[in-house]
């Protein structure tokens, strides 16, 4: 049975999936525009909010969590690749789940910068950013809460991680010059020191974060409704 929840469940482990439900849990629990689900205990944990869907899933037993998704009819899901080829949503393309130790002590200077700012420099090619305004306040909202970090340098490069306990995932790393993409991971890396630092990240760029220490654990993906 898929229920609503007030409180979420203990996790097994750490995935990608559970930490941004997690991370969002943190930031929007009291908001009634944000939904989260459970079934049986945990055997899946399933977020909503404006269309887009995260499910965690530890079950097997997939007729249920399918129907759950067809009676919602998200515009987005991300989750596991095989359970969303299990319920019917088969992404366009694997995407590589990797991790690794915040372990560089340190911090590389940075500038201080607005979410416009900051905007500006991850809308790049290969990232998908949605609308400046929905943007401007979740980021802001998760800053001040204590849910975000960000390294930024003007012109040049920015890294947003969202974090929730000893973990933290990027959601969003750019470079507008060559080389500052390095600059700005070891920036963002310092500001998660001691924390397990996760990265959804597609092939092309699969070698970048190999040569700064992540390793493969799974494939994910997102399955997006055509329009």
């Amino acid at each position: 049975m898929i229920s609503l929840i007030n409180e979420l469940p203990p996790f097994d482990k750490v995935t990608a999936e559970n930490l941004k439900i997690k991370c969002l849990f943190d930031c929007y629990k009291d908001d009634g525009k944000v939904l989260f689900w459970q079934q049986d205990d945990g055997k899946a944990v399933i977020s909503m909010t404006d269309g887009n869907m995260i499910i965690y899933n530890r079950s097997e037993e997939m007729d249920e969590l399918c129907d759950f998704v067809q009676m919602l009819s998200p515009a987005c899901v991300f989750s596991d690749y095989d359970t969303l080829c299990a319920i019917g949503r088969k992404p366009q393309e694997r995407i590589n789940i990797m991790s690794r130790i915040c372990d560089i002590e340190g911090e590389t200077s940075c500038d201080s910068v607005t979410s416009k700012e900051i905007y500006e420099l991850l809308d790049v090619d290969g990232l998908s950013l949605p609308e400046y305004p929905y943007f401007a306040v979740d980021y802001c909202r998760r800053l001040n809460r204590g849910g975000a970090d960000y390294f930024a340098i003007k012109e040049k490069c920015a890294a947003i991680t969202f974090k929730s306990g000893k973990n933290a995932i990027i959601n969003g790393i750019a470079a507008k010059v060559k080389g500052f993409g390095s600059v700005a991971l070891k920036g963002i890396i310092q500001k998660n020191h001691g924390r397990t630092l996760f990265v959804c990240c597609r092939d092309k760029v699969k070698g970048f974060y190999e040569k700064n220490g992540f390793g493969l654990l799974y494939f994910a993906g997102y399955w997006v409704k055509n329009k």
